[in-house]
This record gives structure tokens, C-alpha cells and sequence, in this order.
């Protein structure tokens, strides 16, 4: 082993801490993007386990609407095709508290969903309630072999038996419970209909041309697996942000290494100094420093996995849980760790840490030995970096706006903008740093020599704390900017709920899933609570899902009550105000209104045409305008009760809006409802309150995600302050020894310590307050316009800055403490013996 690697091995082992909070930082870098590569593909994968469970060998589906396909066309298929077909009778129910997918099949017909390994396939048929699922599901539900259990379809409750358990390791079945299509179709309330028929066409073959051509208006024939991809893709802008939100962690990191190869090196200046006088080449320390940031990397990726691995477990309930919420069914009883993660691991790692250790390398390689003994020398390379990073950073800031403003939709660019922004709140704190530390020892100069000296010291060790600094100040904007989007968010929708949820009770057929057809209210309960003493006025409405070629996407049927109209904001149109009135005519007429995300999905706005699969095929409608929605960032359709029967042929109602008259108590009026359905359904009624509040707290826990991500980000941003810190004050033992020598006390010395740490804390939190606004401006109006198409109205609080406030003091303060606790415990000569 060389000299120089000799050399290098002593010093990092002489400093073990500052090694391990490097090397916790980029492991906690590279880990949280390992946790959401498990995270999302754990809940892709069960779900395309689960359709390729059902689908079997289908290559390809026949679909209708809400009210299905009857199931006569089922036997004209077999007898006219020669390609086997399968039918579907699917649903979305209830066990307990846990969501499942009811299926349907014939066993016969579609041997692949795993039936014919019952081992009494005679009670399919015979045994009323029979239902199978996995071993793994029944386990979890404490249900074993001729267990009863209680189905709830829509808020009516079945009684069902578990005539038998599919193996634990055939994959899929999770989040299923299969039954006989005669007993899903009395279950779903659809006797004679079919929900789907799965077909399996050869390749090449013209049958394909020739079924669509069979197939009655209204019917539609997809490929399986694009019905499949589509689902999957309505959560790409969910996992498209949390991976952006991981990157940030690993920007902070790039920073950290960055700072802890700096600081070694200057650390080391004397010893590298002299063994460059001794003859060791440029390319000889060159290659010591990169390769000791390509072994910290390749270690901090190892580790990073094994992370990863722990926090993806925790993160993949927590999105499968926000799956649940906004798009699809999905059990994820096994996490999934993709094989390129660990080789993306491994190059993050490695490419951060050589991003890092090339800057220092670089300066230490070019400097002369004499030059290199200098700590003058140092500094002063410090500061006129500072200088330049000042430019940068005004013109990374000012590509960061023009990016935004001309790349169109771009979701990359965004992203890209995003982070050219944060960046530039990076380059711009050394400068910061400096210029307020050296105004701050002329203004306390005035009244204490020694708070003059401490800030000082400050400005002229920008080379140990200036990056260290640099990469609170961005995670810290990045927790303002996200703190910021999240408050704007929260208070739009509360906003939104306001003025669009203004009846005093809402009555819903319960169960999971949006825009399903089985979630229907009982036609007489309809009568019975809308002719209810109390209530003076009502409006009704019917969800369900239409697919367009760019995937599923819910229609809301509304009749609404007197005055209904002015519960939704229309958007301006085309750069021209809608005009309400107008459009609302024209809806009654036949026209449709979409939501926001929809319209910017699309390109569509008011005035233009967009064609619905109905009943009878394709048809056009006129759009009328744009209205301002949060509920979901797909879009929605929006069309009248009457024009959506007539297209559709289904009379079923999802929910149902009560107006109390005045002086009535709502209370009194619910627990009417509730003893009207008792016995019959168990609707889901809530009053107005009620109802906001559970849609704030499906808000809270969509977002819980995030705040865990950028958590993760600002936890290493604290390492790596805590370590540059940390060492920073250990190095200026001799100089607190020297003070003390003078007078100052075990106290003081601690307290100028801790002053000297917390004063770089509020420098980093001061560069971050109006980038992290900045940054809040992106978020809202560049990439959650771009990925999900909500125009979000900016709100500002002091919450959204009490956590970045916290973080800052806290993590300059906590890189203080073993400092401050040793300046007052060792002996004054000692310390002024080091060095």
C-alpha cells in the first residue's frame, strides 16, 4: 500500500464520526429512493398479480357501461367464435375493513383463475354464499375451511361461506374473493348482466375484426393488458412525484459528500502539503481523494439498500393505502425490491460520492505544496468561489424561471426547474454566510470583543461551513416550498368543500372505489327519505366510470336542487370568461361540463366537443365549461340526471343531497334516515360537517407520503450540518483553549459555541424563506399544474414555517453540543496543545 493511501486510511479511521455522518447521510440518500422504487413497484406488481389471476389467458376484454353486458350475448359468442371466451361478474366489497374484489366465473369456462384446485368444486355450485379465496387473505381474516363471513355489496349485507383456500403461493389472489356468477350476480344486484366477457384471440387472426364487428353499439373490445397499463398509469404523476421527492434527498447528499471530502482534505492540507513536497504526483492525490468518495459511495449504497429495504416496507402501506383511496383495489402482502434498483442504487451511490469528491480533489491535486500548507490559502479560495457561486446562483435562478415559462406541459421540465431553483439557493448561502456573519461581528463588535470575534471566525472558515450550510439552506427551502404547497392545498380544498358540499346531509350507498355501478342507493329508500318530514329540498346524482382511449374516468349524472348551479366555479375558457349562465342552459340542454384536470389533460375547454362511449356507441357532446375540482386528478365528466338515462338506460342513484328546512335539526332529521333504512340498506349518512371533515382527513393522509420524503430529505441536510459542524468546532479546540486562557469561562466558552452554530441555522433558514416561497410557486403552479391539472390559490401561514424554524435551530444547535459540553470540561492547557 502507498504512502498516500497509508496516509489516507490513518485519517479516516482518526475520525470515525465524521465518517459515519457522511456515510449515514448518503445511505439515508440513496435509501429513501430504494423505499420508493419498493414502495411503488410492491403495489404494481400485486395489482397486475391480481388481474393476471383473473384474466388468465385472455388477450383481450369485451366491455360495456354501468349496466354491463347481457349475458345472452355470452352463448352467441361461443356458438358463432371458435376463440374461447370467459365470463366476468366483478365488484368491489367489503369484509370487515378490508376492501376486496368480488369475482365472478364460470370455472369451466375459465379454468386459469385457480377454481379447479377446490377440492369439492360440487359446492361452487350448490352451496348457497360460496365463496374461495387465498390462504394468506383467510389467515389475516381469522376465517378457516367452512368459516362463515359477511359480504357487504353497496351497504347490504350477505351471509357467505369459505368452501375452500387457494394455495398461499399461487400469486394474484390477495385482494380477491371468487364466486359463481349467478351468486355475484345476485350479490351486485345485476341478475342476467355480465360486467365483462374475457376473450382469447390468436395472434394474427381476423376474428379480432371480425367480433368487433358482432358487437353491439355499446360494447367495446380492448386489449387486456392495455385495460391493465391504463390502470396502472393513472398512478404514474402519484409515483412520478414521489420519486422526485426521493431525488431531493440524494441532491442533499451530493452536498454532504461534498462538504465531508472537502473538510477531510483540508483537514489533511499539512500532510498532503508535505507529501507533494516528498514527490507525490498531482494524479497520485487526485486519485486518493476520488477513490476515497468511490469506496464512501459504493459502502453508502449497501447500506442504502438495507435501508431502503426497512423504509420500504413502512412507505408501502402507506401508498397502497393512498391507491386504495384514489384509483384501484390492491393488497400488498409482499414487498417487491426490483432488480434495477440495486444497480441504480449502486450508481447513485457511487456517482454521488465521485460528484462530491470531485470538486476537493480537483483544488488539492492543482494546489503547489507550498500553497497547500496554507490554511490563508484555503480561505481565500473559499471566498472567491463564494463570489462565483453568487453568479451561478443568479443565473441558475433565472434558467429555472424561463425553463418554466417555455417548456409548455413538460412534467420533466418542471422537475427540472425545481431542482435548478433549489440549486441556486445552494450556490447563494456561502455567500449569505459570509456577508452576515462579517456585518454581525461589526455590529457586535460595539458591545462584546468576544461575539466579534466568534462571528468572525465564522466568515473566515467559509471553507468548513459553507457547504454544510449550502445544504440546510436547500432541504430547508425544499420542507418550505412542499410546507407551503401542502397549507395552499389544504386551504383550496377546504375552500372548494365549502362551496360545493351546501346541502345539510348526505346520503350514499357505502363501498369502496369510485364510479361503481354496484354502489347504488334502494330505489323506495329514495322515495322514502326524500318525501321525509324535514326535508324541503334535494338533489340527486349517479357515479360511474367511462373509459376514453386515454384511460377510465369518473361521469357524475347530477339533478341538482334550486340553485345547485352556483355551487361550482366555472373556469375562464380559451382566455375569455365563461359566461354561467349560458353554459348552463346549455348543459340542460345536453351539454356536459369537466373538471379542471380533465380540461388540461385533454387540451379541452368550452366549446369544444368530447365523445363518450354510451350505450349506443359513440357519441358527441358539446362542452359547456370548465369547473374548478379537487376530488380526484384524473377529471371528471359532468352531465344532467335525464341526458345520462337516456344515453346509458340506468335509473340506479349513488347519492343523495338534503336540504333541511329552516329551524329543523339536522341531527333529528338523520336519525330518521337511519331508523327509514334500518333493516334494508346501511347507507352512509353524514351531515355537512361530517363530510368535509372526512374528506380534510383523506386529504391529510394522501399527503402523509410526502411529509415523509421530505422529512428524510431535511434529516440529511441535518447529518450533514451536524458533521461539517461538528468537526469545525473540534479543530478550533486550540482557539476556545486560548479564551479561556483570557477569561472566559466553561460557561461562555459552551455559549459561544452554541451562539457560533445556531447564528449558521438561521443564516440557512434566512437564504431558505424566499426560496422555499419560490420553490412553493413552482409546486403549485408548474408541476401539480402539469401532473395532475389543479389550479391551487397560494396560502400562507406561520405552521409552514415553524417546522423549517425548528429544523434549522435544532440541527445547528444539536452540532454544538459535544463541542460546547467539551470546551467546559477540558483542561485549558490541553486543549491549547493541540493542533
Amino acid at each position: 500500500m502507498s504512502i498516500l493511501s497509508l496516509a489516507s486510511v490513518r485519517h479516516l479511521l482518526r475520525h470515525p464520526a465524521q465518517l459515519a455522518l457522511a456515510l449515514l447521510g448518503l445511505t439515508v440518500g440513496v435509501g429513501t429512493i430504494v423505499a420508493v422504487d419498493i414502495a411503488t413497484a410492491s403495489s404494481g406488481r400485486a395489482f397486475q398479480l391480481s388481474m393476471q389471476a383473473v384474466n388468465g389467458t385472455a388477450t383481450h376484454q369485451i366491455a360495456g357501461g354501468p349496466s354491463g353486458i347481457d349475458e345472452r350475448l355470452y352463448v352467441e359468442l361461443r356458438q358463432k367464435f371458435g376463440a374461447v371466451f370467459a365470463p366476468v361478474v366483478e365488484g368491489y366489497v367489503t369484509v370487515g375493513d378490508r376492501t376486496f374484489q368480488l369475482i365472478g366465473i364460470d370455472p369451466f369456462a375459465n379454468p386459469a383463475a385457480g377454481i379447479t384446485a377446490a377440492r369439492d368444486l360440487t359446492r361452487w355450485f350448490t352451496q348457497p354464499g360460496a365463496v374461495v379465496m387465498s390462504a394468506t387473505t383467510a389467515g389475516q381474516l381469522g376465517i378457516g375451511r367452512d368459516g362463515s363471513l359477511r359480504i357487504d355489496v353497496g351497504g347490504k349485507s350477505h351471509a357467505a361461506v369459505l368452501i375452500d383456500t387457494l394455495p398461499a403461493d399461487q400469486a394474484g389472489y390477495d385482494a380477491l374473493i371468487l364466486t359463481d356468477i349467478a351468486q355475484a350476480q345476485e350479490w351486485l344486484e345485476c341478475l342476467g348482466r355480465l360486467s365483462r366477457i374475457d376473450a382469447r384471440l390468436p395472434d394474427g387472426s381476423h376474428s379480432e375484426a371480425d367480433l368487433r364487428r358482432f358487437l353491439p353499439p355499446g360494447l367495446r373490445l380492448a386489449a387486456a393488458q392495455g385495460r391493465t397499463r391504463q390502470s396502472l398509469d393513472m398512478t404514474a404523476a402519484f409515483t412520478t412525484n414521489l420519486q422526485a421527492m426521493s431525488l431531493l434527498a440524494l441532491l442533499v447528499s451530493t452536498l454532504l459528500i461534498y462538504g465531508a471530502i472537502s473538510f477531510a482534505v483540508v483537514q489533511r492540507r499539512r500532510i498532503i502539503g508535505i507529501l507533494r513536497a516528498l514527490g507525490a504526483t498531482r494524479r497520485e492525490v487526485l486519485s486518493i481523494v476520488l477513490t476515497e468518495g468511490a469506496v464512501l459511495g459504493v459502502v453508502g449504497a449497501l447500506l442504502g439498500v438495507l435501508l431502503g429495504v426497512v423504509i420500504g416496507h413502512g412507505l408501502v402501506s402507506l401508498v397502497s393505502r393512498t391507491i386504495n383511496d384514489l384509483y384501484f383495489v390492491v393488497a400488498v402482502n409482499e414487498t417487491v425490491l426490483p432488480p434495477g434498483s440495486l444497480l441504480k442504487a449502486l450508481l447513485v451511490g457511487l456517482g454521488t460520492a465521485l460528484a462530491g469528491a470531485l470538486l476537493p480533489a480537483l483544488e488539492v491535486a492543482a494546489s503547489s505544496p507550498q500553497l497547500g500548507l496554507r490554511r490563508s490559502v484555503l480561505e481565500e479560495r473559499a471566498v472567491r468561489l463564494s463570489r462565483k457561486l453568487l453568479y451561478a446562483s443568479g443565473t441558475l435562478a433565472i434558467c429555472s424561471g424561463v425553463l418554466a415559462l417555455v417548456s409548455g406541459r413538460s412534467l420533466l421540465a418542471g422537475f427540472v426547474s425545481l431542482f435548478m431553483l433549489l440549486l441556486s439557493v445552494a450556490a447563494l448561502t456561502p455567500a449569505v454566510l459570509r456577508s452576515s456573519a462579517r456585518v454581525s461581528a461589526r455590529l457586535a463588535g460595539r458591545k462584546s470583543p468576544v461575539a466579534r470575534l466568534a462571528l468572525g471566525d465564522i466568515a473566515a472558515s467559509l471553507s468548513r461551513t459553507g457547504v454544510a450550510v449550502a445544504a440546510l439552506g436547500m432541504a430547508v427551502a425544499a420542507m418550505i416550498g412542499v410546507s407551503v404547497m401542502v397549507g395552499s392545498f389544504r386551504e383550496s380544498l377546504r375552500e372548494w368543500l365549502a362551496r360545493t358540499m351546501r346541502a345539510d346531509i348526505y346520503v350514499t350507498a357505502p363501498g369502496p372505489g369510485t364510479g361503481r355501478p354496484e354502489r347504488r342507493i334502494d330505489p323506495d329508500l329514495i322515495q322514502r327519505i326524500t318525501s321525509a318530514q324535514g326535508v324541503r329540498d334535494y338533489g340527486m346524482s349517479r357515479r360511474m366510470t367511462v373509459d376514453l382511449p386515454s384511460g377510465p374516468i369518473p361521469l357524475d349524472a347530477v339533478q341538482l336542487a334550486r340553485g345547485g348551479y352556483a355551487n361550482f366555479a366555472l373556469t375562464a375558457s380559451k382566455g375569455t370568461p365563461t359566461d354561467a349562465a349560458v353554459a348552463w342552459r346549455a348543459f340542460e340542454r345536453g351539454a356536459v361540463m369537466i373538471s379542471e384536470p380533465l380540461a388540461w389533460r385533454l387540451q379541452l375547454s368550452a366549446g369544444d366537443v368530447l365523445r363518450l362511449p354510451t350505450d349506443s356507441g359513440l357519441r358527441p357532446f358539446q362542452i359547456a365549461g370548465v369547473y374548478r375540482e379537487y376530488g380526484n386528478d384524473r377529471g371528471a365528466v359532468m352531465m344532467s340526471l335525464p341526458v345520462y338515462r337516456a344515453h346509458w338506460r340506468d335509473d340506479s342513484i349513488t347519492a343523495l343531497g338534503l336540504y333541511v328546512v329552516p329551524g329543523a335539526s339536522p341531527a333529528r332529521v338523520i336519525a330518521e334516515f337511519r331508523s327509514i333504512a334500518q333493516g334494508r340498506q346501511a347507507l352512509y349518512i353524514r351531515s355537512n360537517a361530517e363530510l368535509r371533515e372526512l374528506s380534510m382527513s383523506i386529504f391529510e393522509r394522501t399527503f402523509i407520503i410526502t411529509r415523509v420524503l421530505y422529512w428524510l430529505a431535511a434529516g440529511v441536510a441535518a447529518i450533514g450540518l451536524v458533521s461539517a459542524l461538528l468537526a469545525w468546532e473540534l479543530e478550533r479546540a486550540r482557539e476556545i483553549g486560548i479564551l479561556r486562557a483570557l477569561g472566559l469561562t466553561p460557561g461562555g466558552a459552551g455559549l459561544l459555541i452554541e451562539a457560533q452554530t445556531g447564528f449558521m441555522g438561521l443564516v440557512a433558514l434566512v437564504a431558505a424563506v424566499p426560496a422555499g416561497l419560490l420553490t412553493a410557486l413552482v409546486l403549485i403552479a408548474v408541476v401539480n399544474r402539469r401532473a395532475f391539472g389543479w389550479q391551487i390559490d397560494m396560502h400562507l401561514s406561520f405552521e409552514q414555517f415553524g417546522n423549517a424554524f425548528m429544523l434549522s435551530l435544532a440541527a445547528a444547535l444539536a452540532a454544538g453540543l459535544y463541542p460546547s459540553w467539551r470546551a467546559a470540561r477540558t483542561q485549558i492547557a490541553g486543549d491549547m496543545r493541540e493542533e
